[in-house]
């Protein structure tokens, strides 16, 4: 495994500041000066390496977004749960193409620290497409809910009208539950 570069070196808040001024807009001068009134070692080779290395993660993001966005556009009018699924399938197939290599004959070797994140992501996917799920189930139930309490309105508005046009009761009862559903 490579030796970790000099910017890698520097503490998480550090790193932090240069993907803030980085993302403000500065120059790799401008956060080089910033590095050395913090007495931060750092070449200016080595600080262009990680900003490319920023730029590209970045341009990915960017990309995988813009791919959502252009298949969530495709579906239509998506509910979240589309969205969050679609998601969820770019992830998988991002982690399968980490795991499956570059189209190569060559196997891919993944260190601990390398398995240990792709078994992570994996897990997270995992439990993302749970939560997905778990926040459909209560929507419905809720709409469900919300339905039910309206055909409860109805039906106790109705009954009243019925009652004064000279139904019995047990009628009501017996249009509510045989012919509406509605069991008391």
């Amino acid at each position: 495994m490579p030796r970790p570069s000099s910017v890698d070196r520097l503490p998480v808040e550090v790193r932090e500041l240069i993907g803030q001024l980085r993302r403000d807009g500065h120059t790799i001068d401008e956060i080089l000066d910033k590095l050395r009134e913090l007495d931060a070692d750092v070449s200016r080779s080595a600080l262009g390496r990680h900003i490319q290395g920023l730029d590209k993660i970045v341009a990915d993001i960017q990309r995988t977004r813009t791919i959502a966005d252009a298949i969530v556009q495709r579906l239509g009018d998506a509910p979240e749960s589309k969205t969050a699924r679609l998601n969820i399938e770019l992830m998988h197939g991002l982690v399968m193409k980490l795991m499956t290599g570059d189209g190569s004959d060559e196997p891919v070797k993944l260190d601990a620290q390398e398995a240990y994140f792709a078994a992570t992501a994996l897990q997270r996917l995992a439990q993302a497409a749970k939560v997905d799920v778990e926040r459909e189930v209560k929507i419905r139930e809720r709409v469900k809910a919300e339905i039910a309490e309206k055909a409860e309105k109805a039906v106790k508005q109705t009954a009243g009208e019925l009652t004064k046009a000279g139904l019995s009761a047990d009628t009501i009862r017996k249009i509510e539950t045989e012919i509406l559903g509605i069991a008391r």
